[in-house]
């Protein structure tokens, strides 16, 4: 039964770079779990002051926000072309098993997002991924002007189209989620979102996550993540079909290129984002600097390995349980930060919540490369695998997600 490709076929930068994502994305997600992102100005300037506010907003905007779920992104649809290429080889049906394998990712998703935590990306993945196998016998310029169209023209063309039309169809998901909470007993005022994290009872954790799932997709709808993500992928497949070919990565001139091109259109553009207030992704200079300057961030740390593969190679481990880690934030975020936990959201400001972002992570590579040590994958990835193969492969080891 082909399975996962063994470990001698893995690619270790992939999953370094897996692992460099990971990172950025908890510093992207515990800026909610710590009550940051939830505060009003006036509660961010009472706990951190007027220049700590000033320097966050601006290294989240520049450096952090939209860059790493890009790379995950990216990565995911590389995935997706090299498990694909691996399975037809081998003369399996390699979509039949995919397809089951994006399944049961999906119930993962929707156990995570509805149970632990809203914010959750893996459902949005597994949706879009059921669609890549239509996009499989594209020729890599057709995917990559389609890509084009979904991340930068379907954005802002759709931002004018519904703004003319004064149409918010996000709107609705968010009434639906003030009118669960409200039914649940939650205050849903503009300034309570601290308060109501702080509650100890479990009905006030869970009428925040109930609440809080309709409420992330209508955010997603807002932002365009959802075309935006899905032409990411495409690029993915692209990039995946150059590993395969075993092509990509010694191709250094292409490499180059793609970092100075994505810097010289990304960073002067995210800059400008980060030195205007009061913007998020649905705005036009993250839709049009976001994307080039996460693709520099992949183009680079690939031009580093070859010379920085032995700092560069410890976060290999933790891509390579990147979903087992991914799930463990949320749990970490819930224990730390939330009233049923420890109840530190709304108490750290930047400098002590993104330290213990870092205590995380460090924790996190060291736990992986002790795992590892004695498993072939993450616990969660195994109960992954053996849920989609339905027992045990014979081979283990597989270009995740």
């Amino acid at each position: 039964m082909a399975g996962a490709t063994g470990r001698a076929e893995r690619i270790e930068l992939l999953d370094a770079l897996r692992g460099f994502a990971l990172f950025g994305i908890l510093l992207a997600n515990i800026l909610y779990w710590s009550g940051w992102g939830l505060m009003t100005d006036g509660q961010r300037l009472e706990l951190g002051g007027a220049d700590t506010v000033t320097w966050q907003y601006r290294f989240h905007h520049l450096f952090v926000d939209g860059k790493f779920y890009t790379i995950f992104s990216l990565l995911f649809g590389a995935g997706f072309a090299l498990q694909i290429s691996r399975l037809t080889r081998k003369g399996e049906e390699g979509m039949r098993l995919y397809r089951r394998r994006i399944l049961v990712l999906l119930a993962i998703g929707l156990v995570h997002s509805w149970l632990i935590w809203d914010g959750d990306i893996l459902t949005l993945y597994a949706l879009l991924g059921l669609l890549l196998p239509w996009f499989h016998s594209w020729r890599d310029r057709s995917l990559l002007l389609c890509a084009a169209v979904l991340i930068f023209l379907v954005p802002l063309g759709g931002i004018l189209l519904f703004s003319s039309l004064g149409w918010k169809p996000q709107d609705h998901l968010y009434s639906l989620s003030f009118a669960i909470a409200e039914n649940m007993g939650a205050n849903t005022a503009p300034d309570a979102g601290i308060e109501w994290l702080r509650r100890e009872d479990f009905m006030g954790w869970l009428s925040w996550v109930l609440s809080g799932t309709p409420f992330s997709w209508g955010l997603r709808i807002e932002t365009w993540r959802i075309p935006k993500v899905l032409g990411i992928m495409l690029i993915g497949i692209v990039v995946g079909r150059g590993l395969a070919a075993g092509t990509l990565i010694d191709d250094r001139r292409l490499l180059r290129r793609v970092m100075l091109l994505g810097l010289a259109v990304g960073a002067p553009v995210s800059l400008f984002y980060a030195l205007r207030p009061a913007q998020g992704q649905q705005d036009w200079p993250s839709i049009i600097g976001t994307v080039p300057l996460a693709l520099a961030y992949a183009a680079a740390f690939t031009l580093l390995w070859k010379y920085c593969r032995p700092f560069l190679q410890h976060l290999a481990p933790v891509g390579r349980m990147a979903l087992t880690n991914y799930l463990t934030h949320s749990v970490l975020g819930i224990i730390l930060f939330y009233g049923i936990g420890f109840g530190l959201v709304g108490r750290l400001e930047p400098v002590s919540f993104y330290g213990v972002a870092l205590l995380i992570f460090a924790a996190q590579l060291l736990f992986s490369k002790w795992w590892l040590s004695g498993h072939e994958q993450g616990p969660v990835e195994a109960f992954w695998r053996r849920a989609s193969y339905g027992r045990r492969p014979t081979q283990l080891g597989m270009a995740g997600v």
